[in-house]
This record gives C-alpha cells, sequence and structure tokens, in this order.
C-alpha cells in the first residue's frame, strides 16, 4: 500500500487593515464643515417658513382689501344709480316738476349754482343704467332711456360722468354732471364752501374777452358736431354726438405763465331736455385765434383767486 502522505493546510495571510490616522486639524475641519451645514439648512428652513407666512399673510390682506373696495363700490353705486334713475325720469303729468328737481337736489351736497333758469324738460324714463367706471372721484354711467321730441319717441344712449365726493363714508354728488359720446347713502353737512360759485368777475379787456367768447362758441359748436374742426382747434378732444350746444351762460377768464385760463358754464340739448356742464380750459394764442391745449369738466373751487392772493 501507498503511503499516503497528508499534506498541511496552507496558512493564508490574512491582510491587516491600517487605520488611516487623521489629524485633529482634520479633524476640527470636518466638525466645522457639518455644523456649518446643519446651521444653513436650519436657517433655510426658517427663510422658507416665513416666507410663507408672509405670503399668505399678504393673500389674507388683500383679500380683506379686496371686499372692504367691492362692498364701497357697491354702497357708491348704489347711491348713483339712485341719482341716475332721478335724473333720467321725468313724466310732466305726475306731479309738480318742482318736486322732481327738490327729489333731484338731495343727491347733492350742495346744489350747483346754474346761470341757465330757462332749462327745458322732456318726458324721460331710463331703461338701463349701468356703472362702467368709479375713479378719482367720477363715476361713469351707461345710460339708455326713452324720451319724446316732437311727439316722437326717442331712445338715447350716453355716457354720462358724475363728480361725486365722500364723508363719512356717505356720498354725495359733487357738482354737475357732464354727458359724453357715447337705506340713504347720501352725506350730510356738505359744507356750502365746498362748491364752486360761479358769481366772479374777471379783469379782461372787454374786446377780447368778446373775442374769447366768440371762439370758445366755436369750439362747442365743433365739439357737437364735427372732429375733424375740433381737431383744428383742440388738443386730444373727442366730440360728442347726439348733442347741440346752446349757450354759453357763464365765463371767467385769466391769464397765468403766458396762457389763458378760461372757466365757462354751457347748456347742451340732448333729445329736446336741456343741462347745464362746467368746463375749465388751458388756451394759447394761435395767430388771431385760440387753441385749446387742455380741457376738464369740472371748475376747481379757487378758479378766481388772483395771482397776488399766492395761487
Amino acid at each position: 500500500m501507498r503511503n499516503f502522505e497528508l499534506k498541511k493546510p496552507r496558512k493564508v495571510k490574512q491582510k491587516q487593515i491600517k487605520m488611516k490616522k487623521i489629524s485633529q486639524k482634520r479633524s476640527n475641519q470636518i466638525f466645522l464643515f457639518g455644523l456649518a451645514f446643519f446651521v444653513f439648512l436650519c436657517g433655510l428652513t426658517i427663510f422658507i417658513s416665513m416666507k410663507t407666512a408672509v405670503k399668505v399673510n399678504e393673500r389674507l390682506s388683500n383679500t380683506a382689501v379686496v371686499e372692504t373696495k367691492k362692498e364701497t363700490d357697491r354702497t357708491l353705486e348704489q347711491f348713483l344709480d339712485g341719482y341716475v334713475s332721478r335724473y333720467f325720469t321725468y313724466n310732466s303729468q305726475a306731479g309738480s316738476s318742482d318736486d322732481d328737481v327738490s327729489k333731484l337736489n338731495n343727491y347733492y351736497g350742495s346744489v350747483p349754482d346754474v346761470k341757465n333758469q330757462g332749462q327745458l324738460k322732456q318726458e324721460m324714463s331710463v331703461v338701463s343704467a349701468r356703472m362702467l367706471t368709479a375713479k378719482d372721484g367720477v363715476a361713469v354711467y351707461r345710460v339708455i332711456y326713452d324720451t319724446k321730441k316732437d311727439d316722437k319717441s326717442q331712445r338715447v344712449g350716453i355716457e354720462f360722468s358724475i363728480p361725486y365726493g365722500e364723508k363719512d363714508g356717505k356720498y354725495y354728488v359733487s357738482g354737475l354732471p357732464w354727458f359724453s359720446p357715447v337705506s340713504d347713502f347720501k352725506a350730510d353737512g356738505v359744507e356750502k364752501s365746498s362748491m364752486v360759485s360761479l358769481v366772479a368777475k374777471d379783469d379782461m379787456e372787454e374786446g377780447r374777452r368778446k373775442k374769447l367768447i366768440s371762439f370758445l362758441e366755436l369750439f362747442f359748436k365743433n365739439y357737437t358736431t364735427s372732429q375733424a374742426n375740433l381737431d383744428l382747434i383742440s388738443k386730444d378732444i373727442k366730440s360728442i354726438g347726439g348733442a347741440t350746444f346752446k349757450s354759453l351762460d357763464y365765463s371767467y377768464f385769466k391769464e397765468k405763465d403766458g396762457k389763458i385760463l378760461a372757466y365757462v358754464q354751457v347748456t347742451f340739448e340732448v333729445a329736446g331736455t336741456t343741462h347745464s356742464e362746467n368746463f375749465s380750459f388751458e388756451l394759447r394764442e394761435d395767430k388771431d385765434s385760440y387753441f385749446v391745449e387742455k380741457m376738464d369738466h369740472t371748475i376747481p373751487l379757487d378758479y378766481n383767486k388772483k395771482d397776488d392772493e399766492g395761487e
């Protein structure tokens, strides 16, 4: 028999893993980096939370403002709806016209000064009235109303601008309205001094005054009839259709900074009914005539203040 020699198992050399020593300086750097990263994460989390909270607060705040504005607009609209309805409703067969005038005047803070006392009234009834805008103290309505002229029925559509004011959360009509192409909310105790009074007389030389009045009468004729002619004597002013210029009832002129300021009240007729409107103009001399640089639909309270009074 062969002798088998058992071989001893070979010893496997185990590779020893040597731990790399980290210096104290490197250890401190790693610690500081980790701490800085942790602080950054905390700061980022706080920033995001604060930003989210601010946005939520702004959203809530804006919602409250919008709701308040809507409520204010509704209150103003309700008040002016009544004024428009009263203004465009007239029945000569039903009661006294003086009573109608009295009810309309209740909407004013102080009744406007109207120079033309011979206003004509025709039968009128509102078909529809809708507020288009209300800003900077002027509300614009789209009004459609039925009227009669020479016993013929007419339906008229206009844009109707109403100056308004507010006192103690209540509203009032602050002056004469004007026509453009196309529970009680009335404020009490509005000062008489807040309404313009057309009684002042200017110092304009009479010959020049007559020339200015002739120019303005020409302007208003073009204002109600011809955009092309109006463009020749004015800047960026749109003519109105459906109205007829009747008379210039009040005028006040003064010079300032090389230009002429004109404040006038005129009477227009729309479908047989007349009404007064106030205007302010800035004029410049143009050869032998004048040119309208600017026009507003109101007369300021201090229109007759002299330069030496601290204008």
